[in-house]
């Protein structure tokens, strides 16, 4: 039986290989679709570096952002936390102003506004993107509850404001009003006669409407308007000696009678505690003091009923 044996002819290629410091060789016969396809090869070779130091240089990037947006993210925090702080104080703050304007409401007889009312409500529909995103990051989440905090609390703020502006107004208003009322006692000394009927110290005429009140001192004593107004009288008469009366515009009038002299003239406006003469002993009297009065819608009233302890007045 005979055996064939069939050979494929294949193109090979030769190459030598040089041993360094060394005069051996060897040579190797390879196919020569290796060496054509050795091309190939660097490309893929190439493409697969350039794709590592890309992905490389991506991950290197994707740390870096990573890591600033970390840390923006903390200081963000940090910033949100102080601002919180900030809205807290505030708060208290409008606490405090609101338990002072209260008090200055019921100082004034004014009627005391409801706290609820200064809780101003924020509110209404959310997106549902805003919601995803408030649910996916804290931090949004935390800078929205504080937008919604600082919505009330500027618009509580702002209320405040409008209620302080008006009971500022008012106490002006009442502050007007109150710089005409004779509320201090107009000069220094002791009280020597009282409101009331009496014995004449001069006539001897018993029962006598005392229109006012005496008040003793030295001669020379200075006399002081009891609150603002208009000079109605200065002159001297038989029974008052040289008097002063003033006009407060209100339906109140005050007298000051028996003085060695007044410093004021009919028509002059006169401040509280502005020197309008000085304590003498002219007209009917017995002895330096000064006669005050105190008139209310032409009807004389006792002036120590508006006259304020301890020196006080009404600003």
């Amino acid at each position: 039986m005979k055996h064939f044996t069939i050979f494929k002819s294949v193109n090979l290629a030769k190459t030598t290989i040089h041993f360094q410091n060394s005069t051996r060789s060897i040579t190797i016969h390879l196919p020569e679709f290796l060496f054509r396809a050795s091309s190939w090869i660097k490309v893929v070779v190439l493409i697969g570096v350039a794709l590592f130091a890309i992905q490389f240089v991506s991950i290197s990037l994707y740390d870096g952002l990573l890591s600033q947006g970390l840390s923006s993210r903390r200081g963000l925090d940090r910033d949100l936390t102080k601002i919180q702080e900030t809205v807290d104080y505030l708060s208290m703050t409008s606490d405090d102003f609101y338990r002072d304007e209260r008090r200055l409401h019921a100082r004034y007889g004014l009627p005391v506004p409801d706290e609820g009312t200064r809780e101003m409500g924020t509110g209404g529909e959310i997106a549902s993107d805003s919601l995803l995103l408030r649910g996916m990051s804290p931090v949004l989440e935390k800078a929205a509850v504080l937008q919604e905090e600082t919505d009330r609390l500027k618009s509580k703020f702002y209320n405040n404001g409008e209620s302080f502006s008006s009971l500022t107004n008012y106490i002006n208003q009442r502050q007007t009003i109150w710089r005409f009322v004779p509320s201090i006692c107009p000069t220094q000394g002791h009280y020597a006669s009282s409101f009331g009927p009496r014995v004449h110290p001069v006539t001897g005429e018993v029962g006598k409407m005392h229109n006012g009140i005496d008040i003793g001192n030295d001669r020379w004593t200075p006399i002081f308007a009891s609150a603002d107004g208009v000079v109605e009288i200065a002159k001297l008469s038989p029974s008052f000696g040289n008097y002063v009366l003033l006009d407060h515009s209100n339906g109140l009038k005050s007298v000051y009678a028996h003085m060695q002299m007044y410093v004021v003239k009919p028509g002059e406006f006169v401040r509280r505690y502005q020197l309008i003469g000085y304590m003498g002993n002219t007209g009917l009297s017995v002895g330096p003091h000064l006669h005050y009065e105190v008139w209310e819608n032409n009807h004389p009233v006792n002036p120590l009923a508006y006259i304020l302890p301890n020196d006080h007045s009404v600003e």
